[in-house]
């Protein structure tokens, strides 16, 4: 991605690839509180959203800055339009993992879980899938941006199964636990994380081939 982002921009790119790499350890680390049940992890990954709301307020500046600046046209606004939409998913990638950290210090107030139903493998996914949207913007690697588009159909899957697992088909919550349907929740913001990675790598898809794949069934 490199070749898109000339000099005038260097400071963007580096800004968003800072934001990709604090919204991926956040979720790194909220995975393991839930897992573990280690609060302070929870609460570390809570205080670091603003880090990451104030990286997508710069990002937004600079933006605006080059608009105003050089009156960019053609490609260079395209660009502009996909940096600032990555930026966007970057930032929500980091609120979906403080309310992971949210629910998990609800879970932990009540007693560990000893089922945590597929959500470990989800977490473990939606990592992966997360790494590669953020390398396929470095790299502006086309590749590895349609395998997180495959590769994020795994996450749906494992979303579902978790809500089937303990509400089956009726939806039924009367025999659930309080903790589990915090799970839920957390499963969600998974599937979510999963959805924002795909939406990156739409992103880099479009500036590398001009493709528009959104809302494509794959």
């Amino acid at each position: 991605m490199q070749r898109f982002f000339h000099d005038e921009l260097r400071q963007l790119r580096d800004d968003l690839i800072l934001m990709g790499e604090r919204s991926l350890d956040m979720t790194r680390m909220v995975l393991k509180a839930v897992e573990t049940g280690d609060d302070s992890l929870a609460l570390q990954v809570r205080g670091m959203d603003d880090r990451v709301d104030d990286l997508e307020k710069r990002v937004d500046r600079e933006i605006m800055r080059y608009l105003t600046l050089f009156g960019p046209m053609g490609s260079d606004v395209r660009l502009l339009l996909a940096a600032r939409d990555i930026g966007h998913d970057l930032e929500r990638v980091a609120d979906e993992a403080s309310v992971i950290a949210k629910r998990s210090l609800v879970i932990s107030e009540r007693g560990p879980l000893k089922n945590l139903l597929h959500v470990p493998e989800e977490g473990k996914i939606a990592v992966e899938v997360l790494r590669l949207a953020l390398d396929s913007f470095i790299e502006g690697d086309l590749e590895k941006a349609r395998l997180v588009l495959k590769r994020d159909v795994e996450i749906d899957s494992l979303n579902r199964k978790n809500y089937e697992s303990l509400f089956g088909h009726s939806g039924d919550t009367a025999k659930v636990s309080a903790s589990h349907v915090e799970l839920i929740f957390i499963s969600k913001a998974l599937e979510r994380i999963g959805d924002h990675s795909k939406n990156i790598a739409e992103q880099v898809i479009f500036l590398t081939s001009g493709e528009d794949v959104r809302h494509s069934r794959q």
